[in-house]
């Protein structure tokens, strides 16, 4: 038989806060105790290999000196069962008056623990326990509790087992970490501690009564300090109503009194199990959370930070062009101021007679843009599709869509998606939303373009080939105070690029030939 090693924890108990006799507080305020924890080790056998019971003994610890104790353990198929008994055990009250019962633990070399059952102890100081297990390499150990139904155990352990004579194996140690067995803080109504009769004998079946009810009371109080009401509401509930009927039961009906009151205390630990785990999935969740808006919020910074940088350029380039145009101007004018005298000179010399005169050409701008089937047909599609859902006409600038200032974010979205949809064929385009309104008040219109801009983001349009622009009352559709003067408050989307070409579908190319 192998002997192996597991690192527990003794305490000590340490009152945060003294309260003056005869003081009660409120459940908010009730005093919790700080734990000192002391690193140890006790051994953990493996009773794998055996075909015949053997024997362990039981050493108190320093919290509790004096108690005795012993196991048999045989092993069976699928299971090992444990005969302890023990004596000069004391009431675990005097670690404090929130411990009430011993629990006896199979504690895993891993540090897995568990609650094998209740030490009841009798008039004596006397108790026994008959259990099982299907672990087969395990340590025993012995802890105060405030109630039998714990699910890990507390740091005050008072016993632990022992190789005796009869034990037969090797010993070899395992270390397991302290994070396997958390450490605890208990409550303790003071209040209900007053109530509880000091010093009257009873009999065993009302001390049965009252150490059963107590039990219940704190396993409600401990769900409760865990935040039971707010994430196991329903559990806690039914807890209290158990509790309270056991406290309400006839007083003849102790069986019945204990075994409602038992119940109480397994629905009050299930429901302080279930708050810890969900007060720490609520915990990670929010973590998700405000990580994901940072991302998001960084995510939109670095897109606005990209467009502006985008629009700049774009502004640059067309402040040198139009720059570069007033130069050429100015040179042709000066070349002109230089050619006229000099042409007169010279007709004057020749006294030749005047050249007829020719009409000057017209040239239209119109005919050096760049005309392409493809596009035009492209261009013709792209507003056939607008035009089924939103307000489209043609224009120089591009295909031009309005519509009205979006009520709400979700009612956008769901638009832009159809928006979004219809420019999915089409490569290479860029888009600007422009928000007009019928006052002066261009800050509000540069946060509905963003809006808009945002909408059409999360419908997948590519951010870098959106411009938001709001223009306040600058570009009016009507004159200010007539009876159309509503239609000026709008959001106007102009889509343009190679792909739909930059001749509108009513207007066609032209030539510099002669008529």
């Amino acid at each position: 038989m192998r002997l192996l090693t597991v690192t527990l924890f003794v305490c000590s108990l340490v009152p945060m806060a003294a309260q003056t006799p005869g003081t009660t507080t409120d459940r908010s305020s009730q005093p919790l105790y700080r734990v000192t924890i002391v690193s140890r080790t006790t051994k953990a056998f493996n009773y794998g290999f055996l075909s015949i019971p053997t024997k362990i003994d039981f050493a108190p610890t320093p919290v509790l000196t004096g108690a005795k104790g012993e196991a048999t353990i045989e092993p069976k198929r699928g299971s090992t069962l444990i005969s302890a008994h023990f004596s000069n055990v004391p009431p675990p009250t005097r670690f404090g008056p929130q411990y009430l019962t011993y629990v006896v633990w199979a504690i895993s070399p891993e540090g897995r623990a568990q609650n094998l059952g209740e030490l009841s102890l009798d008039g004596g100081n006397k108790g026994k326990l008959s259990t099982s297990t299907p672990l087969q390499s395990f340590a025993l150990i012995v802890t105060a509790e405030p109630y039998y139904s714990v699910t890990q155990p507390s740091d005050v352990v008072v016993m632990e087992n022992v190789k005796a004579p009869e034990t037969v194996g090797k010993v070899e140690e395992v270390n397991a970490t302290f994070e396997l067995l958390p450490r605890k803080d208990f409550t303790f109504d003071t209040a209900a501690a007053q109530t509880r009769p000091g010093g009257k004998p009873v009999s065993r079946a009302e001390y049965d009564v009252i150490l059963a009810v107590y039990q219940a009371q704190n396993a409600v109080q401990l769900a409760e300090a865990q935040g039971a009401d707010k994430y196991a509401p329903e559990r806690i509930a039914k807890a209290r109503q158990l509790l309270n009927q056991a406290r309400t039961y006839p007083q003849n009906q102790k069986q019945e009194i204990v075994s409602m009151a038992r119940e109480a205390v397994q629905v009050a630990e299930d429901s302080r199990a279930i708050s810890i785990k969900r007060a720490e999935a609520d915990k990670v969740a929010s973590e998700q959370i405000r990580a994901t808006q940072v991302q998001h919020e960084e995510e939109r910074q670095r897109l606005l930070a990209q467009t502006q940088s985008v629009a700049e350029q774009r502004d640059a380039a067309q402040a040198r062009l139009e720059a570069q145009a007033r130069a050429e101007d100015r040179a042709k004018l000066n070349a002109q101021s230089v050619q006229q005298p000099r042409a007169e000179a010279d007709r004057q010399v020749t006294a030749a007679p005047p050249a007829p005169s020719r009409d000057a050409v017209a040239v239209d701008p119109q005919q050096f843009r760049k005309f392409d089937p493809n596009s035009t047909e492209n261009r013709r599609r792209l507003m056939a599709t607008l035009s089924n859902g939103f307000d489209t006409i043609d224009t120089p600038r591009g295909v031009q869509v309005t519509i009205e200032i979006p009520a709400s974010s979700d009612a956008l979205v769901g638009r832009m998606r159809a928006f979004a949809a219809a420019l999915q064929p089409f490569r290479e385009l860029h888009i600007e939303v422009g928000a007009h309104s019928a006052g002066p008040d261009s800050g509000r219109t540069g946060r509905e373009a963003e809006m808009v801009r945002d909408a059409m983001i999360a419908a997948g349009i590519p951010a870098n080939t959106i411009l938001a622009r709001g223009y306040g009352d600058t570009r009016p559709r009507e004159a200010k105070g007539s009876s159309n003067g509503g239609r000026n408050q709008r959001i106007e989307i102009v889509v343009a690029g190679d792909a739909i070409g930059s001749v509108p579908t009513w207007d066609r190319p032209y030539t510099l030939r002669p008529r």
